[in-house]
């Protein structure tokens, strides 16, 4: 009574498992439809027999010593119901080997040095139950344990082979025969395997609790049922096309992706790692330089289009088309100051001065451009700074060859800024702006002092709006009447 109750107790175990595994999709779990489901498989093993047929009285029913290669095989079919849950279907031949026996079976049954030999085939519906499948901890996907409980029946068919052992008659050689009984029995299985893609393989110990004593054609108190077991070796093959086999997965580590996913993504939508104010999922560019002006999609601002970033470009307002070199300044092929898309004479020697439009200026009475009508480019500033950027010093050059091919030139450096701050702050700093023009000429060049005039303008004389407060920066270059 006990035992049965232990088995429906087992089953019913494994029917809530199956049923609340199943149910899971409602949640947002992956669909059973989305894994393969369905295996087959092979075995081939020992087959060990536990019954009243013993080779001495001393061996306690112990179907291991002595041991005696009696095979058995197998076959299976095994439906998952949920990823720790199948249902399998499986069919057995097994050889039954014992003895023999020194002495007499029984009171009953007098043979002497008996041994018993036979078959038995089964057919069994099993519950399987893979461990750590569902689990809150990563277990090893390639490697897991099982255990199985079902209800089957066995047919037999053994002889049992030995010596008479009847008073006073003689001792001849003698077989006694079961023919084939069919009864009821329990499966029981323990066992592990090891993934190899659509291909396990595994072993397992299958334990047979039969409800008879005819097996071994002997009632004895050595046992109250014959039994049996497998030890053996076992191969399935998961079938489907889905490459996602449904026994091998934890539904758990897939809930636990879902949300790293989630989280990831929150990341991503609340992240800025550059700092320019356009979250990480819509930043087109995630290395920006921090400070730098971008668009809404993250990339750095080009105000005149030329491929280089204002923060980068040594004229954020060159023309649109216009050719610019590595630094955004527009070309000028003939170095005379003026870019070669205004220059209407882009081939002007060397040296000659030049009008707003690169046109050639003819000299007044020795005196070089002494009607100002001189064109020099400006050089401009960083935000508040008085420091000479690199990019900008071959403009500085233009203004020292004019200067050195017109000896009687003067020049008057005048410094501006934008219009952030007060009057005399401006003032101050563009005054630094030309003094520093000024040096440098002087120090670099070794152009005399004495032809050059600093002057600063602040910000009394802006050449653009508030969204172009770059173009204030700038130091202006103008001959000295």
């Amino acid at each position: 009574m006990k035992r049965k109750l232990f088995l429906v107790t087992c089953l019913l175990f494994l029917a809530v498992q199956a049923a609340i595994s199943q149910s899971t999709s409602k949640y947002g779990l992956p669909s059973s439809k989305d894994y393969d489901k369905w295996s087959i498989g092979l075995s081939f093993g020992q087959t060990f027999f536990f019954g009243d047929v013993l080779k001495d009285p001393d061996n306690n029913n112990n179907a291991f010593k002595d041991f005696e290669f009696a095979p058995g095989f197998g076959l299976q079919l095994t439906r998952q119901l949920s990823h720790s849950v199948g249902l399998r279907a499986s069919g057995t031949y097994g050889t039954l080997v014992a003895g023999p026996n020194k002495e007499r079976i029984s009171k009953d049954l007098r043979i002497t040095n008996a041994k018993l030999e036979g078959r038995s085939i089964e057919g069994a519906l099993e519950g399987v139950y893979t461990f750590g499948n569902i689990s809150h901890l990563k277990r090893n996907k390639k490697f897991h344990f099982y255990a199985s409980l079902g209800l089957g029946f066995f047919n037999f068919d053994t002889e049992l082979a030995g010596k008479t052992d009847n008073p006073g008659q003689p001792v001849f050689d003698t077989v006694v025969s079961t023919g084939s009984i069919t009864e009821l029995m329990l499966p029981f299985s323990l066992g592990f395997k090891y993934q190899l893609g659509k291909i396990d393989v595994g072993l397992s110990y299958d334990y047979r609790t039969t409800f008879t004593d005819k097996v071994d054609l002997s009632v004895n108190s050595l046992s109250e049922y014959d039994n049996y077991a497998f030890l053996r070796l076992q191969v399935n093959y998961t079938l489907g096309k889905k490459n996602k086999i449904m026994e091998w997965i934890n539904p758990m580590e897939v809930v636990y992706n879902d949300i790293a996913d989630l989280k990831d993504r929150v990341d991503l939508l609340s992240g800025d790692k550059d700092k320019d104010g356009v979250s990480d999922m819509f930043d087109k560019d995630n290395s920006t330089e921090e400070g730098t002006k971008v668009y809404g999609d993250g990339t750095a601002i080009d105000t005149d289009g030329d491929g280089i970033p204002d923060h980068k470009d040594a004229d954020p307002y060159s023309l649109r088309g216009a050719k610019v070199d590595a630094n955004g300044a527009e070309i000028d092929t003939d170095g005379d100051g003026v870019p070669d898309s205004r220059d209407l004479e882009p081939n002007t020697p060397k040296g000659d001065l030049v009008n707003f439009q690169g046109t050639t200026i003819k000299s007044k009475d020795g005196k070089d451009g002494s009607d100002g009508a001189v064109f020099f480019p400006s050089v401009f500033f960083d935000t508040n700074s008085s420091q000479i950027k690199q990019s900008q010093k071959d403009r500085i050059l233009i203004v020292v060859r004019a200067l050195k091919q017109n000896p009687n030139m003067k020049i008057t450096i005048t410094g501006n800024t934008d219009r952030v701050g007060s009057e005399s702050t401006n003032d101050k700093l563009g005054q630094r702006r030309a003094e520093v023009i000024r040096d440098h000429m002087v120090k670099v060049y070794g152009v005399d002092a004495g032809r050059l005039t600093t002057e600063t303008k602040g910000k009394r004389e802006p050449m653009a709006d508030n969204n172009n407060k770059a173009m204030d920066r700038r130091v202006d270059f103008s001959v000295t009447k």
